[in-house]
């Protein structure tokens, strides 16, 4: 953690304008150092891991997920190493251009750091022809878009490809997402919010048609870093997806209790009435741990 973001908290330990990670966590680091030290001999033979291996554990992980459903992974035919959501993000603008997307307001902030005139859109102002990157569970409101069905329905009407940022769903509950609808062409998430590996930065995402783009020639040629992929392995051969809702969501809800926040459906976050906006909870959940 560097020195600017340790001045990024509130006087009750929130963090103010950015969402920290729980790599920190007691079992979650100590399994980042008994990989590195290779103890009992048990990360030796991640050596030998593959990309379809990690793939593979990846999707069972998150399908046995305790707390959310996942329907429709089976339609997508293209299956792809990626590190970290932003490599998902970043083959999309580098496919069709930043001005040549389209993003809701309210989601990851990351377009208007590119650009600060990028223009957000909303229900009324979509527009055919320019694919949409759709955050679920939405930033803003710790949920799924409150206008998610109306989203879908009319990126459905109007032609509109859907990609589904879900960096945090491995973190949510309470979400049934259903990929079956036509628009919906590519998803992907990754390893950094459940097991707080934004150190690692490893993820899959799925198309719905074999695409050939810098991410598939990566996957092919074995590009994105082994290293990265054999010690996603591990953290899924050892935790399942959904470990911290199971050992944090009480301690999750208490918090918000003792301090008058509004709880929302993932544990990244909460809507802090006094500070008007989205609060950060991860340092106050790992304390004491």
């Amino acid at each position: 953690m560097t020195s600017e973001q340790n001045r990024l908290f509130d006087d009750k330990g929130f963090a103010i304008d950015w969402i920290p990670p729980f790599s920190n966590d007691r079992q979650l680091l100590q399994a980042r150092g008994d990989f590195f030290k290779n103890k009992e001999n048990k990360s030796f033979p991640y050596i030998t891991s593959e990309y379809n291996n990690f793939i593979h554990a990846f999707q069972q992980s998150l399908l046995s997920h305790k707390y959310i459903k996942v329907k429709g992974l089976e339609l997508f035919t293209q299956r792809d190493v990626i590190t970290g959501c932003q490599h998902f993000i970043d083959q999309i603008i580098m496919t069709h251009g930043l001005r040549n997307i389209q993003v809701f307001k309210g989601g990851y902030n990351y377009y208007r750091k590119l650009d600060p005139e990028f223009a957000h859109v909303d229900l009324d102002s979509m527009m055919p022809g320019k694919p949409l990157i759709l955050e679920y569970p939405f930033p803003s409101s710790g949920d799924r878009h409150p206008q998610y069905n109306e989203i879908i329905s009319r990126a459905d009407d109007m032609g509109i490809d859907v990609y589904l940022d879900c960096a945090w769903l491995p973190c949510a509950w309470e979400q049934d997402l259903d990929l079956g609808a036509h628009c919906i062409k590519g998803m992907a998430t990754s390893l950094s919010k459940p097991f707080g590996m934004h150190w690692c930065r490893i993820g899959v995402r799925w198309l719905k048609h074999e695409t050939s783009d810098t991410i598939k020639i990566e996957n092919q040629y074995r590009m994105v870093s082994y290293p990265n992929v054999m010690i996603g392995k591990y953290y899924l051969d050892k935790f399942p997806m959904d470990y911290l809702i199971t050992k944090y969501k009480k301690k999750y809800y208490d918090l918000c209790n003792k301090h008058d926040l509004k709880p929302l459906k993932t544990l990244m976050s909460a809507y802090s009435k006094e500070n008007e906006g989205m609060v950060g909870v991860a340092n106050l959940l790992l304390k004491n741990d």
